[in-house]
């Protein structure tokens, strides 16, 4: 049994690069959920699809991040779209084959 903070989950999701990995976690309306994610594809599909490089669409983005550090959007696979992830629910990860299980 893993104890981390949702930045040390944030990590070891991000070790994975571009491989895939899985996750469980409770939804808000307390359902549990599973999803298959790619912690690098959604960047990539973000990048290609959005046209507003800005200077306030970045700014904005990091600000968006600094004030919820336990959300990591992800790309869920067998969705084909975007998700949001809370780390402080996560339940269970699997990255590169080891399990670990989270309270």
């Amino acid at each position: 049994m893993l104890n981390a903070k949702p930045a040390q989950i944030r990590a070891l999701i991000e070790t994975a690069g571009s491989r895939f990995i899985s996750v469980e976690f409770v939804k808000k309306s307390g359902e549990l959920r599973k999803m298959l994610v790619n912690p690098a594809r959604l960047g990539a599909v973000v990048r290609s699809e959005t046209f507003d490089k800005s200077e306030s669409h970045v700014r904005g983005a990091a600000t968006r991040k600094a004030a919820n550090p336990h959300l990591l959007n992800v790309w869920d696979e067998i969705a084909g779209g975007p998700r949001t992830i809370n780390l402080d629910t996560l339940t269970q990860i699997k990255v590169d084959g080891v399990h670990y299980t989270l309270n």
